[in-house]
């Protein structure tokens, strides 16, 4: 072992390379060693990557403030504060670029936000008890924006929401209706109005298939005036996610403004097999690479002959059948991703032909199955396997996960724990 001296002496390059692969907690019991190990473990390289969770703001002194001003956090997370505090923050954290308030927000905190002239990513979790006008009045002043995230909102009709055309610098937007209506002809308003917007994610759960598709159709105004903000031809949507849906397809010219996706996420989704409907996504969206299907209705296609560039898949929570596994390692035969995570439905044998079904596999996530030994040992089949997440799994002994590594020489990454909870989401 190096002595202490030696390592003092290492270049502060490298010793701030070993210290990125430090936990949070490790990096504190480092940080408390000594004055100058202490000054390296606050350098800004250390944390550009972090957020901050503030349960409470109230408890913290200047010192604390100017530690994290060193560090030049960019990300928070808060809860519970009050606009006293939440202006404490803003003016001891200039730097700060996303903000997340996973807490019931009021008007007057939103308006702590303005000294955040910098803020480009503004996550709110719950809007219940703010009015969708002074949600949209605040939010159009920080034009700088690139993701926006509201949950939880109430819609008062049409003219607060088309005030998101301000943002013409949105790559991400999330709007979660508290009611499960979103009005459609704003949402086409927007949507066509901003040309830099590539995800898009919706909690929708009273729209039907007509009012939805209409979102994605160009409006028939398309000639816009000299005032109002250009109207673009065509959607350039990379991502779209659905959740709490009833609506069971698309119209064919939505599919057409749709073409573009390369992921698609149907969560809490009522209707999977009405309509086809996953063969007409798979169908319809030459460029989808990816698709997750979370806590829905049981995933049963109708299992006609699809080509298809799939690459990840996830069933979370899901019924999955053995037949449906197997259509779609014919579907998708380059799939690298299958997250069946809490899902059921399938057999171990279908487990076990894993390695002759998907040969490409990089990342399997089975946390929260049903997994036998025998199934385990032969996953280490998978020679392109790289993650494999077995975390809750009562029926694998420490034997028989010790085993598998020595099958596999290591070179698989096992995640053997994990909080037994959904990922959690803004709006269920």
């Amino acid at each position: 072992m190096m002595p202490e001296i030696q390592w003092l002496q290492l270049p502060q390059e490298v010793l701030l390379h070993i210290f990125a692969y430090l936990s949070p907690a490790e990096k504190a019991n480092v940080r408390a060693t000594c004055t100058y190990l202490r000054t390296l473990v606050d350098h800004p390289s250390l944390w550009k990557n972090s957020t901050i969770v503030f349960k409470s703001i109230g408890i913290f002194n200047a010192r604390f403030w100017d530690t994290l001003q060193s560090r030049k956090i960019s990300s928070v997370e808060v809860t519970r504060v009050t606009l006293k505090q939440f202006k404490k923050m803003t003016s001891s954290l200039p730097d700060l670029t996303s903000v997340t308030m996973d807490s019931c927000v009021k008007g007057e905190i939103l308006q702590g936000l303005r000294p955040l002239v910098n803020l480009q990513q503004l996550h709110l979790t719950d809007c219940t008890n703010v009015t969708d006008q002074d949600i949209f009045s605040e939010i159009a002043l920080f034009q700088q924006l690139t993701h926006l995230s509201l949950c939880r909102v109430s819609f008062s009709g049409v003219l607060p929401l088309t005030s998101i055309v301000l943002l013409q610098n949105l790559y991400s937007l999330s709007l979660h209706s508290n009611e499960g209506t979103v009005p459609e002809r704003a949402l086409q308003y927007i949507l066509f109005r901003l040309p830099k917007l590539r995800e898009l994610s919706l909690a929708i759960g009273n729209m039907n298939k007509w009012k939805l598709s209409l979102c994605f159709n160009v409006p028939d105004n398309f000639v816009s005036t000299a005032e109002d903000q250009p109207c673009i031809s065509r959607l350039q949507l990379h991502k779209l996610e659905l959740i709490n849906s009833s609506c069971a397809s698309l119209s064919t010219n939505a599919f057409d403004q749709l073409s573009t996706l390369r992921s698609v996420c149907l969560r809490h989704y009522k209707y999977l097999q009405h309509e086809e409907f996953i063969e007409t996504l798979l169908l319809k969206l030459p460029q989808l690479t990816e698709l997750r299907i979370e806590w829905a209705a049981p995933f049963v296609p109708l299992m006609g002959p699809i080509s298809s560039k799939l690459e990840k898949l996830s069933v979370v929570g899901t019924k999955i059948s053995n037949a449906t596994l197997s259509w779609i390692s014919r579907s998708a035969s380059q799939l690298k991703c299958l997250n069946l995570s809490f899902s059921h439905g399938y057999d171990q044998e279908m487990v076990k032909s894993f390695p002759q079904l998907f040969p490409h596999l990089q990342n399997l996530y089975l946390s929260n199955t049903w997994l036998t030994e025998d199934a385990l040992v032969v996953l280490a089949n998978l020679y392109s396997l790289r993650v494999l997440d077995i975390s809750n799994n009562l029926h694998l002994t420490p034997e028989a996960i010790l085993a598998f590594r020595k099958i596999t020489s290591n070179r698989i990454g096992l995640i053997l724990e994990r909080p037994i909870e959904s990922v959690k989401y803004c709006c269920w």
